[in-house]
């Protein structure tokens, strides 16, 4: 269940227009840096056994990781808050992942900069929580 729920979460970021990289471990160095890209991370999470017709539920705390580097800081950070409200919408728009989850809600976000002598990133983080019953 856990590699399913990680996939459909990576495919709603691939969805977006002009990622060019989703992925969920990190970056390839060997297919070269690009730019604008996704991961998907997963951050923590709890295991309860729930005593009503003997299901297990779980919580799982996942970021998506959205890297994106221009010569120019407003460019970068125009791509960062595009991506990041596409896979909002796209979670908002069907919160059961297609029926594979109970549920996965966006809980906050956070933006970084990382500026560098010939280019200007911006990294947005934004949270899902997801919710599983097995």
């Amino acid at each position: 269940m856990f590699n399913e729920v990680e996939k459909a979460l990576a495919s709603i970021a691939g969805r977006i227009e002009g990622v060019e990289e989703v992925s969920v471990s990190e970056p390839s160095l060997s297919r070269g840096f690009k730019s604008p890209r996704v991961f998907v991370w997963i951050r923590d999470g709890e295991m309860r056994d729930v005593t009503i017709g003997g299901r297990r539920m779980h919580l799982w705390r996942f970021e998506y990781v959205i890297d994106a580097v221009s010569g120019d800081p407003e460019a970068a950070y125009a791509q960062v808050k595009r991506i990041m409200w596409g896979i909002y919408a796209e979670l908002m728009s069907d919160r059961s992942l297609g029926g594979l989850v109970k549920d996965a809600k966006p809980v906050g976000f956070e933006r970084v900069e990382a500026p560098s002598e010939t280019a200007y990133g911006h990294r947005m983080y934004l949270a899902v929580e997801v919710v599983v019953e097995d």
